[in-house]
């Protein structure tokens, strides 16, 4: 017999559920770990929110494979968690531009290659504004297109996923009258 619309949208779901959760959970852990290696604390909290809200992604999932439709509930609110905080990272960091210290931060070292390469520091500061505004509203962009779009993939299939999860539980039986 031939899956149902519900099913298969079921089962994208729990496929996508785990593709994205376990991505998003092993990266950011991944990348929290890294920063508390550098002492990087802003990283490492960032990092560690995120990393919570994939691990709130995978729980999701599990609730639905064990039958439970809240665990679509779980699914949206893990992109919204990630959307807001890449969000207010990333406006922060828009809003706190300061060109005087991004220029501090280049090194003696790398000074001199540039000049090696003849490229006078005058000629790459007209390039860093457009560069660094770039870089955070293309993370923007780029998050609000995924999980943004991913919270509402999941919201728009909740209706599917439960139709298909009523579907799989059993009929109980009809107990005789006493």
């Amino acid at each position: 017999m031939p899956d149902s619309p519900a099913e298969k949208n079921l089962r994208r779901v729990l496929l996508i559920s785990a593709l994205d959760g376990w991505s998003i959970a092993v990266f950011a852990g991944f990348c929290t770990f890294v920063s508390l290696l550098f002492g990087e604390w802003i990283g490492v909290s960032i990092g560690a929110l995120i990393t919570a809200a994939g691990v709130i992604e995978i729980r999701g999932r599990k609730r639905l494979v064990r039958g439970e439709p809240t665990g679509m509930s779980s699914l949206i609110r893990a992109q919204l968690i990630i959307l807001g905080i890449v969000l207010l990272y990333s406006l922060e960091n828009l809003l706190a531009y300061d060109e005087s210290a991004l220029m501090a931060q280049i090194t003696p070292e790398i000074r001199g290659y540039l000049s090696q390469a003849g490229i006078a520091i005058s000629d790459l500061q007209p390039m860093i504004k457009p560069v660094y505004m770039s870089l955070y509203l293309t993370v923007i962009g780029v998050t609000v297109l995924f999980q943004g779009g991913l919270a509402l993939y999941y919201r728009s299939c909740r209706a599917k996923v439960t139709e298909a999860l009523a579907a799989r539980r059993p009929a109980l039986p009809i107990l005789p009258q006493v």
